[in-house]
This record gives C-alpha cells, sequence and structure tokens, in this order.
C-alpha cells in the first residue's frame, strides 16, 4: 500500500516535470529551422526604348547563395536576367509590356522556391510631337496669322529644342511664348508628357508686295534637339476680296458736251481687292434718245490692285435743249454684281446756233433802234 502511494507521487512527479520541459523543447527546436523564402520585390520600374535598363530582384529567406530564372512568360526584348546576381539588365529594343514570373531557388537541401508575378513597361524611344490647335487658317490679305502650338515629348527628362520655320517667300514668320506676342523665340525647353509650359505660339503675315494670289499657303515647323526631331505642317489660307470702283480719270463728277457731237469722257476701271476680277462689261442709263458708247467694250481680267481707263463716247440727240442731264455708267463682273457712277453732263447748244441766236439777236436791237429813231423825229 505504501508503495503504491511511492510509485503514484513518482508518476505525478515525472508529469509535472514534462509539462514544465516541454514547450522548452518545442521553441529550441523551432529556432533551428530556416525562414521561409519570399521574393519581396513588387514592382519594376519603366524603361524606354534605346535606354539603358537595370532593376535588381530581391528576395529573403531560404539559404543563400539564391539562383534566378523565369518560369513563365518573357522579358522585354533587349533585356536579360542574370541568374546570380537577380539583376534585370540590358538596353529594350520594343515599347510595350511585358508581363513575366521570376523564381528564386536558394541553396538548401532540399531547396525551397518562391515566384512572383511582375511586368515592364517600355515607353517608346524619346521623340517629340508638335500638335497645333488650329492646323488650318483663313484670314484676308493683310492679317496675321496666329497658330497655337502644343508640344508632346517622350523623354525621361527635360530637354532643350531649337525651333526651325521654313515659310513661303517674303512672309514674316516668327514664335513666341503662349501669353507674350511680343518676345520672339528660337528654342524652348520641354518637359516630358504635355504641360502648360509646353505651348507656344507662332505668328504669319503674307508679304505686302507682291500681292499674294488667294490659297493655300504652307508653313512648317520643326524642333530639333540632337537626334531628336518633330515637326508639323500649317496651312495659312488667304481669301480673296473683291472691291471695285469707277472713277473720272479728271476727278470731276461732271462734263460738257455739244448736241449731236462725239463727246469722250475718261473713266478709270479700279480693281481695289485681292484677287483679279474677270469678264468685266459696261452698261449705262441714259436720257431717252441719247447715245452712249464704250471703249473697249469688255476687260477680260483685271489683276488685284490694277485699273484700266475705257473712253465713254456721250452723243447727246441734235437737237437736244440746252442745260444739264445725269447719266450712269454701270459696270459688272463675274466676282463684283454690280458698282455705278453719276455723271452731270451740261449739254450746249452747237455752234451754228448760237450764231443764228446771235443774228436775231442783232436783228432785233436793230428793228428796236430803228423804230425808236424813226417815231423820235415825230
Amino acid at each position: 500500500m505504501k508503495i503504491g502511494r511511492i510509485i503514484c507521487s513518482f508518476c505525478l512527479l515525472l508529469a509535472s516535470l514534462m509539462t514544465i520541459y516541454a514547450p522548452t523543447a518545442v521553441l529550441a527546436q523551432g529556432e533551428t529551422e530556416e525562414e521561409a523564402l519570399t521574393i519581396t520585390t513588387a514592382n519594376l520600374p519603366d524603361g524606354m526604348v534605346g535606354e539603358a535598363y537595370s532593376a535588381t530582384l530581391e528576395a529573403t529567406g531560404g539559404a543563400t547563395p539564391y539562383t534566378w530564372s523565369v518560369s513563365a512568360g518573357n522579358l522585354p526584348a533587349g533585356l536579360s536576367l542574370n541568374p546570380a546576381t537577380g539583376e534585370i539588365s540590358g538596353t529594350p529594343t520594343e515599347k510595350g509590356i511585358a508581363n513575366f514570373t521570376v523564381k528564386v531557388t536558394d541553396s538548401a537541401t532540399p531547396a525551397q522556391e518562391a515566384t512572383e508575378e511582375l511586368s515592364i513597361f517600355v515607353k517608346p524611344e524619346p521623340a517629340i510631337e508638335i500638335a497645333p490647335t488650329y492646323p488650318k487658317l483663313e484670314a484676308i490679305w493683310g492679317d496675321e496669322f496666329e497658330f497655337e502650338l502644343e508640344f508632346k515629348f517622350t523623354g525621361s527628362e527635360a530637354r532643350e529644342f531649337n525651333l526651325r520655320v521654313t515659310a513661303p517667300e517674303g512672309w514674316t514668320v516668327y514664335t513666341t511664348p503662349q501669353f507674350d506676342k511680343t518676345t520672339r523665340i528660337s528654342a524652348i525647353r520641354i518637359e516630358p508628357g504635355y504641360g502648360a509650359g509646353n505651348k507656344i505660339k507662332l505668328m504669319a503675315t503674307a508679304p505686302f508686295w507682291p500681292l499674294p494670289e488667294p490659297g493655300e499657303y504652307k508653313i512648317t515647323l520643326e524642333a530639333i534637339s540632337d537626334e531628336i526631331k518633330g515637326s508639323t505642317e500649317l496651312t495659312a489660307v488667304i481669301t480673296a476680296i473683291y472691291s471695285m470702283a469707277l472713277v473720272p480719270t479728271t476727278e470731276r463728277y461732271n462734263t460738257t458736251v455739244k448736241a449731236g457731237k462725239d463727246n469722250i469722257f475718261s473713266i478709270e476701271v479700279q480693281n481695289q481687292g485681292t484677287a483679279a476680277i474677270d469678264n468685266i462689261t459696261f452698261s449705262s442709263l441714259k436720257p431717252s434718245g441719247w447715245t452712249i458708247d464704250f471703249s473697249p467694250k469688255k476687260i477680260d481680267s483685271l489683276s488685284a490692285i490694277d485699273s484700266q481707263t475705257i473712253d465713254v463716247n456721250i452723243k447727246p440727240p441734235t437737237k437736244t435743249i440746252a442745260g444739264d442731264y445725269q447719266i450712269t455708267i454701270r459696270t459688272s463682273s463675274e466676282q463684283v454684281s454690280r458698282e455705278e457712277v453719276d455723271i452731270r453732263v451740261t449739254v450746249e447748244t452747237p455752234t451754228i446756233w448760237g450764231w443764228v441766236g446771235v443774228g436775231i439777236i442783232v436783228l432785233v436791237v436793230a428793228g428796236l433802234a430803228y423804230i425808236f429813231m424813226r417815231f423820235s423825229r415825230r
């Protein structure tokens, strides 16, 4: 009985000792285990076509050294992975996004492995794009064309670009900052991407003389920085102004003519517009019985800022009563519907009738004198 109690007490003591020392044994065993292998790289920097690229993969845990590989997908063209260092390097040759999976293997026995899905975005090679807000503008001759342009640069850092403009001969063309048209610039520093600081204006004016024909005129703007070049073509459209006037060569809007006679009155036809006027014809409004002829009868074409004199033959009928009359000379063309000028015409009696009148007056005076003298004697 006593012996049984002793055995039970020993068993209880042994159980207590196992309870106390068992956790210590498990903890000691945990301390000797290796940490799990993990890839810590979650993202890779972007690359650019034609520019050197380098990024190193990182991992923790496991036993070094590590061995790296691509287990799925492909790296961007031009890049490779160093299996010993985990460095991805090279020069990308194609733009776009490359998705791939990298795997790391440690040196333990048995070896641990870890994988991670990654991607690299390869930007296009550095390029400059010039985007006009309105690439084609219209204006009449004498007005200024004002083009607004924005630059987009795909490089990795800001660069200075020289500006070169090619325009038609005789045109005045220059570039200015966006909000200061008084300052002329020949170069601009452009930040990557679009931005408020990447805008300028191009001002263009056609020559004063010789007068440019209506139509489209091309202007080219280039931006150049070493091997990087970009250009855009702008179109300035000069629209025509059609204007015609009739002006007496003497600048007097009246004339004196003789009834029954040819009387030449010269008028200048002026093209005051910016384009040729074609098929100019003449007509008139005149008193009944009058004859008005034009020489030449027609002008086939009259260039801009040019003029031509025509002779107007005004011939009143022989028995026209002396006095003031009005005639209207009109002209029309393909481009100008009608222009006209009023002329005051003073008709004089022919010379023979003047002498007849003088003779009648002399006879009347002589008759009166005879009568006066005869009756005065009585």
